[in-house]
């Protein structure tokens, strides 16, 4: 069995109670995943939003990836699992930035996508011409997608 909890991006988690004792803060994170890590836990859920629909829209809110990319570096065993909101995303922009996160975290970052059961997505690429980076990029989104259910990746078909 494997345990795992929601990084707490926003301050905490309950709408209700004003203050859980949870920054939304870098060193208040950072402490808290290497901690997890010391104890055991096996992975994190970095939830990505643009604003704190918990605590309200004025208050501190961590963004997913800049976070999971500074996790990676002060943490070796923790998985690093953003909850990627596809259409959020410019799709090379975010193949790039997920594989080079994995990279970083020694291959620790896992997507979970956002997509409602039976949504389909578009992801268009640049052609293998357009730079190795994009397709390299594309590679490495194509082998971590298994989350993001049905979708195309220049031209072919990535599922579950």
């Amino acid at each position: 069995m494997r345990y795992g909890y929601w990084l707490p991006v926003f301050g905490g988690w309950l709408r209700n109670v004003p203050d859980e004792g949870m920054s939304a803060t870098w060193e208040y994170v950072k402490r808290l995943a290497q901690r997890s890590e010391q104890i055991g836990y096996d992975i994190t859920l970095i939830a990505e939003l643009f604003m704190n629909d918990i605590k309200g829209i004025d208050a501190d809110s961590l963004e997913a990836w800049s976070t999971a990319a500074a996790l990676a570096a002060v943490t070796e065993r923790l998985e690093l699992m953003v909850a990627v909101r596809p259409t959020f995303h410019q799709p090379a922009i975010f193949a790039k930035q997920a594989a080079n996160i994995d990279r970083i975290s020694g291959g620790r970052l896992a997507l979970y996508s956002q997509l409602g059961e039976g949504t389909r997505v578009e992801l268009w690429l640049p052609q293998a011409d357009e730079g190795r980076a994009a397709t390299s990029a594309a590679d490495t989104l194509r082998s971590k997608a298994r989350a993001i259910g049905t979708a195309e990746v220049m031209g072919r078909s990535l599922s579950r």
